[in-house]
């Protein structure tokens, strides 16, 4: 959902978190915030991360395997090339054909589903083909495999650098629909009672995943047990349940 040709320069930033108990200023876990999400995954200010899910159970996965978080920022077509390169070891919420690139990959853990949302007033959306030759509010850098698969070149993408300038352009009626995380639209309409959306259509249920850079500093053993641990003790669902 990530990686896809774009304008964007690449942003590498990067912010650390304080030490874990026991950790050593380079005993570090150097994570990827992707510049183009928004809440409830990512807060950015001045394009530092400052909060959302991502930080939250990153910073949960530092503090199992007694290590720092250190983040590191970058445009979502650049997570694939910071991530193989070892400028980073990992990322969470991703799909195994969101991004290109061999890594070592955790068990599902993020439910969330792809949606159609739109205006009040627009036409209906019952089918993805229906929104045959609509312009449809997307982000940079993301993929929209099963969105390409049924539309093909009548697919009109109309790009916003992240997912909150997707949503203002379909609030301020440039375009009438947008595909989006169900997760960040139930959040979104919570918090902003004025964001007056309607979810059309679900169509893709998943599971994200983390994945790690085989350069990665840290043993993908010793990452994946932390992780696993962050699932079974309810770890990861209280985090998930702070944004619900």
């Amino acid at each position: 959902m990530f990686k896809r040709p774009a304008c964007l320069l690449a942003l590498i930033v990067p912010l650390c978190a304080p030490l874990a108990a026991g950790a050593t200023p380079d005993a570090q876990l150097v994570m990827i915030a992707p510049l183009n999400q928004t809440m409830p995954l990512t807060r950015f200010q001045n394009n530092k991360l400052t909060g959302g899910i991502i930080k939250d159970l990153g910073e949960a996965i530092g503090l199992r395997l007694g290590r720092a978080i250190a983040w590191v920022s970058v445009s979502g077509d650049q997570v694939s090339a910071t991530l193989d390169a070892g400028k980073a070891d990992g990322i969470c919420y991703v799909r195994p054909f969101w991004i290109d690139g061999h890594f070592d990959w955790s068990r599902p853990l993020i439910p969330d589903a792809e949606v159609v949302a739109s205006q009040l007033g627009a036409p209906p959306v019952r089918a993805l083909s229906d929104l045959r030759d609509r312009p449809v509010g997307t982000v940079v850098g993301y993929r929209y495999p099963r969105v390409e698969q049924v539309l093909g070149l009548r697919f009109q993408r109309s790009d916003s650098v992240t997912m909150e300038d997707n949503l203002r352009k379909l609030m301020a009626g440039s375009v009438r629909h947008t595909v989006i995380g169900q997760t960040t639209l139930a959040y979104h309409t919570r918090i902003n009672k004025a964001l007056k959306l309607r979810q059309d259509l679900v169509f893709a249920s998943f599971k994200a995943q983390c994945a790690f850079s085989k350069k990665a500093g840290v043993p993908f053993e010793d990452i994946n047990q932390a992780i696993n641990g962050l699932i079974e003790d309810g770890s990861v669902e209280a985090i998930l349940a702070r944004y619900r």
